[in-house]
């Protein structure tokens, strides 16, 4: 907890009807890629939480200790964390109570096509944290805090598909495949008594998931030839 005294130094601490819940995640560098938080909870705080939790990962990293999920309590707030390739997805919860809440979705505007591949590799890490919550259903190893964050990843995912379908003309998954995906995996529980049930969903996650690694190619050809001096576009659609 000694990592995160910074909070406390330098704001009050969370009055209940302040307490946010819902998750975000945030790319290596520490930008907010999607949000399902309140918007009454500030885009700043959102970031130096975010913040504070890449330190823990990158100190655990330096100290070669194998980290890659870590939980706190922080004044009545439950976070837990998953590392993403050196970025993180964030869930926070109230500990003693459950609150209705509306979000904003962050503006997603690529200024470059580095901070595009920045976000998209982010989103791909979201797709990975799927499938751990399907084998989680699969082993039927799961509470009722996995089923909340569950269904919070697939808000973030859902974001995350709007910002790559506003930003290209071709290429990654359809929308169409992600929701019939959703369909299919209503909550961790509907998974683990079905069957049939999870070899469905992973078929459709593994198209889904190479989709976006052909996106991620076809990004990284681009800056590629932006580096070479001859421009970048996103597909067709110029900027």
């Amino acid at each position: 907890m000694g990592l995160l005294k910074p909070f406390s130094r330098q704001h009050k601490a969370l009055s209940p009807e302040r307490l946010p819940s819902g998750c975000f995640t945030i790319h290596r560098e520490g930008g907010l890629v999607a949000s399902t938080l309140p918007s009454t909870f500030s885009e700043n705080k959102i970031l130096e939480i975010g913040e504070e939790v890449l330190k823990i990962f990158r100190k655990a990293e330096e100290a070669q200790l194998a980290l890659s999920d870590l939980h706190l309590d922080f004044s009545g707030l439950s976070i837990t964390a998953r590392e993403l390739r050196g970025g993180a997805l964030i869930f926070l919860q109230p500990v003693t109570m459950q609150l209705p809440h509306t979000h904003t979705p962050p503006a997603m505007h690529y200024k470059n096509i580095e901070e595009f591949i920045l976000h998209l590799e982010n989103y791909i890490e979201c797709w990975k944290q799927f499938n751990h919550y399907v084998n989680l259903a699969r082993d039927k190893k799961f509470a009722r805090e996995d089923e909340m964050q569950f269904l919070e990843l697939k808000s973030v995912i859902a974001q995350g598909l709007e910002a790559i379908i506003a930003s290209t003309e071709k290429g990654g998954p359809k929308k169409e495949e992600v929701h019939h995906l959703f369909a299919q995996a209503p909550s961790l529980r509907y998974l683990a008594d079905g069957p049939d049930a999870i070899p469905a969903v992973e078929g459709a996650w593994h198209k889904v998931y190479l989709g976006l690694q052909s996106l991620l190619g076809q990004l990284k050809v681009q800056q590629n030839k932006a580096e070479k001096g001859t421009g970048w576009s996103l597909f067709g659609r110029s900027k």
